[in-house]
């Protein structure tokens, strides 16, 4: 297999993140990256990707024994690389880096998903509460208002996505701008997806090249609803398991929903989020950053 030329611009650590293991694992041309800030519809996505793959609707295909979070911190990346450069079928990979800290290059597809920040935040906040270790616990303190405060005002660090905030999501989505026009980075929006599964499927195979007739299309689009990928988490063995992340692996889905803001923050919370955004990025980008492409509620 001829060589791939990638770039790598900066390096980003965190608590969930290291991308120390970009310099030594080896890109496929035909590798799909899955590329979002958390709670963006990253499982969602893989699911998806790991489907069309295998050609058919299997459960918990976006898991991590299919498609690794390559640059997580906690996990062991030697053995993470291991597993992918055994693999003969095509790759999925899971990452949460802005794109100038993994490997780029022209010959492999990027998939970058994004989702309402508020939403995203909020989701983080219930994503943190489940979680086994307290990483992120002083992001999200009682007083929603503060952490909603926070996520606003927080700077930028090393940390990239894992500082949770609205600074790290648009830079984030920056990076994958930039990037956009060499035709293998495609954005696709968490609302889009909740609109119009079928189409998004549709979409995401003739990116990826794969055939996908009607009847799997439907399949795929029915058992990655969120209620279907709850429904496997409740039933799996792994539920409870003393060596999930999480003390319920089904509350990982806890809402799927858009809106969360809702009798939590004020009209003047909501106002300052426009603001803020706005002094981030130009009308039409808030507008698809916070709707896709209807670009409205």
């Amino acid at each position: 297999m001829a060589a791939i030329h990638a770039e790598k611009l900066r390096d980003y650590r965190g608590v969930v993140t290291d991308t120390d293991v970009w310099s030594w694992f080896t890109l496929r041309p035909d590798d799909v990256f899955v590329v979002t800030p958390p709670k963006c519809g990253t499982t969602w996505m893989l699911n998806i990707v790991m489907m069309l793959i295998h050609g058919r609707a299997v459960p918990d295909a976006g898991g991590s024994q299919h498609a690794p979070w390559l640059d997580c911190a906690f996990r062991d990346r030697r053995a993470i690389t291991e597993f992918l450069d055994g693999l003969e079928r095509r790759r999925c990979i899971k990452s949460h880096t802005p794109m100038d800290g993994i490997s780029y290059a022209a010959e492999p597809t990027y998939i970058v998903v994004y989702r309402h920040p508020v939403d995203v935040h909020f989701s983080l906040r219930t994503h943190s509460a489940n979680s086994k270790v307290d990483w992120h616990d002083h992001m999200f303190p009682e007083d929603e208002r503060a952490g909603f405060r926070r996520f606003l005002d927080a700077p930028l660090t090393d940390g990239g996505t894992d500082d949770l905030t609205i600074a790290s999501i648009v830079q984030h989505y920056q990076e994958s701008r930039a990037r956009e026009g060499n035709g293998n980075v495609h954005f696709f929006h968490y609302a889009d997806l909740s609109r119009d599964a079928p189409g998004q499927i549709a979409r995401l195979a003739d990116l990826l090249d794969i055939p996908l007739p009607d009847a799997l299309r439907d399949e795929i689009a029915e058992a990655t609803t969120f209620a279907s990928m709850r429904k496997a988490a409740e039933g799996s063995e792994r539920r409870f398991h003393k060596d999930t992340p999480f003390h319920d692996l089904a509350d990982f889905y806890n809402s799927g929903s858009s809106g969360k803001w809702d009798g939590r923050l004020t009209e003047g919370d909501m106002e300052d989020y426009a603001a803020r955004i706005a002094s981030l990025l130009p009308p039409d980008e808030v507008a698809w950053l916070n709707w896709g492409d209807r670009r409205a509620p």
